[in-house]
């Protein structure tokens, strides 16, 4: 319910008037125990009054009777004077209903009311008290056998004026309890409220209203706090005593206010303000359905529709007004919002299947053209071409000229070729430096598309005039024909690339035709690659090792090699699956098991050669590669270990990488191989004069080896000009501290020239064939390796 609008507006209202109720509930609680506080403090303060009044009656008695016993009167108490006294002092005060003096015997004669005869009142423990303790006294609630009603007798002795240890008689004051039942009857109690005195074995002295219900006695005895009454009648009870002079209990006052009236009257009041919010909150219930109905939910259903018809691509119309300011304008902006929709879509298809760089079709456009094409071709039996076009060494143009002066080749050879592209043709921009175009019509043979070709390269070649100078670019071509070299997609864009692979293979600048040489090549290519995931699991490589002497014949070094011993195809040299490794990542395996055979290698070598001998193994820049993180790791703990950084030693590993791969890799792979030197591992440039090193970088990396490629010695002799260059590349090494060997060495001319020339160390089958590690080490343990010298 609370996913649709109208399930939240109730939701919302919930929120609201819920705590309103709960609001209403909690005043309405609040207002009861505030009147049960109001009342309770009401009924508190009527028996602290009471309380207070008793005891000022007492204290003002108290002074009284001091007051009284030092009148000379009363020194005499049988005398008429004393009689006439206390008889005229008897009427002076309405709460004293008699005033006497008994003697010091107990007898009174001298009494405020005429007595028919004397009355010995000595057996009273009050007034025994006040004539022997000559102190204070009062006798508690009881009936006064004088005036016959209950009433509270105060004593005070009167002390003989000539010797004042000597007691004559006692003022004896009696205070009648009627005047409490005339005081509490007046006061202003809420209905069926009780109020009671007890004397001090809880007999009731006075109460309020005077009839009350002698039960409800029994009960208020104990009662304090909220109770519940034998009449069933709710009342607050209060209760408050008043001591006598030796802390006993003279007087308790009980009042107990009754709550159920004033409770009953907060009940009704609270009953009709919620009847009222009820009836308040149903009407804005039913207002807000009717205006929620009629502005908000029937323009939203009509929204709804709209957004149902764009969703399905339909046109919207538009609609009648609501009548609500807000919901009309949002209708009106939602349909113009959907006529811009549909621009918007017109534009975002043509611009998400164009290449923003130079406005040629993109990659989409091209896989959406080419799925068409198939399908037309495949129902009408048509032909249609593939040519797939790359610019050739494009990457140094961007190294050497700028990635601006790139992009703007870029986007000059688009418009080249879009000059090219007729009407039914169409050309994109793959990505990068490649292009392709989709030559259809029936006019496409293999004449067609080769003249085509020739077009397409001659508008490359022309030159790019930039403020630097003219750029001069050419492009490969690979051409695959539907459906000779091709029934879909992939395998038609397969040919095509193969095609573009041999067309860079074969020295750039080429246009060739996918065959079927081609096609087995990259099949061949593709079961290797799936044979390389099991080599190293099912022990098919192992390594070979050739040594690598100085000028004087003496065995320096050994080159570990790897061989693929293929269970069906028999011994794969390296430079026919090492390739294939690297494109798919395999390097990475593999190196590392080359590295821990070969340091296992080294131990054995050092053992029969001596500690002097070193290893090389070569290692691939994908090996230390910033993508290979956890890969680099490895490779430094495979190479290292013998020695700390920094140390100056050698661990026996040398490191060779090709001059090409060097150059052509990411700084960081450069630095990462460059930094095993800290460990005491060398690195060798290896294939050096066929690539295109500059002076800087061999500097700069303080590289240990140079190995000159073989292509140089073995065309080496006195009258070649290989010996220049190798003399040159031997002298500009060995000036920048940096040691040489030379690859490839089969005659004993070649090694003399080397070694007159200055050639640190030489390797080839003149000294050595590769062989396995257990055949070398037998091999050359009985056999002397050739001198370098006549």
């Amino acid at each position: 319910m609370l996913n649709t609008l109208k399930g939240r507006l109730y939701l919302i209202t919930l929120l609201i008037v819920v705590p309103c109720y709960a609001f209403i509930y909690l005043s309405f609680d609040f207002s009861k125990a505030s009147e049960k506080k109001e009342l309770y403090q009401y009924a508190n303060l009527i028996s602290k009054k009471a309380v207070q009044n008793q005891e000022a009656i007492v204290a003002s008695t108290r002074s009284f009777l001091e007051a009284l016993v030092s009148l000379p009167a009363l020194q005499s108490p049988d005398s008429l004077e004393c009689q006439q006294l206390v008889q005229k002092l008897t009427r002076l005060d309405d709460r004293f209903v008699n005033i006497g003096v008994p003697d010091r015997q107990g007898v009174l004669t001298c009494n405020g009311t005429k007595l028919t005869s004397p009355v010995n009142v000595r057996d009273r423990a009050y007034i025994s008290k006040a004539l022997s303790g000559q102190h204070f006294t009062t006798s508690g609630v009881h009936i006064d056998r004088v005036i016959g009603r209950p009433a509270i007798n105060f004593a005070y002795p009167v002390i003989d004026e000539r010797d004042q240890s000597h007691v004559v008689g006692a003022g004896v004051v009696v205070i009648s309890l009627d005047w409490w039942t005339d005081l509490i009857n007046s006061i202003d109690l809420p209905n069926k409220s009780i109020a009671y005195v007890l004397d001090s074995q809880g007999r009731a002295m006075a109460s309020f209203p005077r009839d009350a219900d002698s039960s409800l006695l029994e009960s208020v005895r104990s009662l304090s706090g909220m109770n519940t009454g034998p009449d069933g009648v709710n009342r607050i009870f209060t209760r408050h005593q008043v001591d006598d002079e030796a802390a006993g209990v003279l007087l308790t006052f009980v009042t107990g206010i009754a709550v159920d009236d004033a409770l009953e009257q907060i009940d009704d009041r609270y009953s009709l303000i919620f009847m009222i919010f009820t009836g308040v909150v149903a009407a804005v219930l039913l207002l807000l359905r009717i205006f929620f109905l009629n502005s908000i939910l029937t323009p939203l259903n009509t929204l709804s529709y709209m957004t149902f018809r764009i969703g399905q691509n339909e046109k919207i119309t538009y609609k009648a007004a609501t009548g609500v300011k807000e919901m009309d304008e949002l209708q009106n902006r939602f349909i113009s919002m959907a006529e811009k929709k549909e621009q918007a879509e017109k534009k975002m298809i043509q611009q998400a299947q164009t290449d923003l760089l130079t406005g040629a079709g993109n990659r989409e456009r091209f896989n959406k053209a080419l799925f068409e094409q198939l399908r037309e071709a495949k129902v009408y039996n048509q032909k249609f071409a593939l040519l797939l076009i790359d610019l050739d060494l494009f990457k140094e143009v961007n190294d050497t000229r700028g990635h601006q002066v790139g992009d703007e080749i870029l986007r000059i050879t688009a418009k080249r070729l879009m000059a090219l592209c007729p009407k039914q043709q169409l050309i994109c921009r793959l990505g990068g430096d490649e292009f392709i175009f989709l030559l259809s019509g029936t006019n496409v043979n293999k004449e067609y598309v080769h003249d085509f070709c020739q077009n397409i390269q001659t508008q490359v070649r022309q030159p790019f005039e930039f403020s630097q100078g003219e750029i001069h670019v050419s492009c490969s071509i690979g051409v695959a024909m539907y459906p000779e070299d091709g029934v879909d997609e992939r395998e038609v864009m397969a040919a095509a690339d193969q095609a573009l692979y041999s067309a860079k293979r074969a020295g750039r600048n080429e246009v060739k035709d996918f065959d079927v040489e081609l096609k087995y090549a990259l099949l061949e290519k593709i079961e290797l690659v799936k044979d390389l995931r099991d080599a190293i699991a099912n022990k098919e490589f192992h390594l070979v090792f050739q040594p690598i002497v100085n000028n004087v014949g003496e065995i320096m070094k050994f080159e570990a090699l790897i061989r693929w011993q293929h269970p069906t195809r028999g011994l794969i040299p390296p430079d026919q699956f090492i390739g294939y490794a690297e494109e798919s990542g395999q390097i990475v395996d593999i190196g590392e098991w080359v590295i821990l055979e070969a340091k296992m290698a080294l131990d054995k070598l050092q053992s029969v050669y001596g500690e002097h001998i070193q290893v090389s193994v070569n290692v691939s820049p994908i090996q230390l590669s910033n993508s290979q993180s956890d890969r680099t790791k490895l490779l430094y703990d495979l190479l290292t270990g013998v020695y700390s950084e920094g140390t100056s030693g050698k661990n026996g590993l040398v490191v060779e990488i090709t001059e090409n791969l060097f150059m052509n890799a990411e700084d960081g792979t450069q630095q990462h191989l460059l930094n095993f030197r800290k460990h005491g591992v060398q690195v060798a440039l290896d294939d050096f004069g066929t690539g295109y090193s500059s002076l800087s970088y061999i500097m700069n990396y303080n590289i240990d080896y140079l190995k000159i490629d073989k292509s140089f010695v073995s065309k080496l002799d006195e009258q070649s000009p290989s010996g220049a260059l190798c003399e040159g590349m031997i002298s500009m090494a060995h000036s920048l501290g940096i040691l040489v060997v030379a690859e490839g060495v089969e005659t004993q001319e070649q090694a003399a020239l080397l070694s007159k020339y200055g050639c640190d160390y030489l390797q080839g089958y003149y000294f050595s064939k590769p062989q396995r590690l257990e055949d070398i080490i037998a091999t050359l343990r009985s056999a002397s390796i050739p001198s370098t010298c006549d």
